[in-house]
């Protein structure tokens, strides 16, 4: 078999076995949330608020993000609460995206949220790993 040959037989079966475990992960149990398709709906333009707390033993970072791109990140210790503005346009039936990420800005959970209530982040040991859950409405 050819060099070039060999490369792209490799390069199929690494992303066919990265998209089996993808597809893998989200059929599993409980496991962390991470929403792709924003809700379809009315969006607002203009400013807006959101509350975050902290309700997982350790500090947490992530950002919001509004579908027009302006985003606001967080650092939150133990039981601290923030309060984050932004002005732009809200995904679909007016909510924002909520992404929690590790130290390396890799995301770790996400969902579409409205802004109307605070959310709460909560952590959950789990084994060797956390999982990881908000109040996304």
């Amino acid at each position: 078999m050819s060099p070039i040959r060999t490369v792209l037989l490799t390069t199929a079966l690494a992303f066919g076995l990265l998209a089996g475990c993808e597809e893998q992960q989200q059929a599993t149990g409980p496991e962390n949330l991470r929403e792709v398709k924003p809700p379809s709906g009315p969006e607002y333009t203009g400013d807006l608020c959101v509350v975050v707390r902290n309700r997982a033993p350790f500090t947490i970072t992530g950002r919001i993000i509004m579908k027009s791109r302006e985003r606001a990140t967080f650092r939150l210790a133990r039981n601290e609460t923030r309060r984050l503005c932004l002005s732009g346009t809200t995904y679909g039936n007016y909510t924002v995206s909520f992404v929690l990420t590790n130290f390396v800005t890799i995301p770790l959970f996400s969902c579409y949220t409205t802004t109307d209530q605070a959310i709460e982040v909560f952590a959950y040991q789990r084994g060797d790993s956390w999982l990881y859950n908000a109040t996304c409405r």
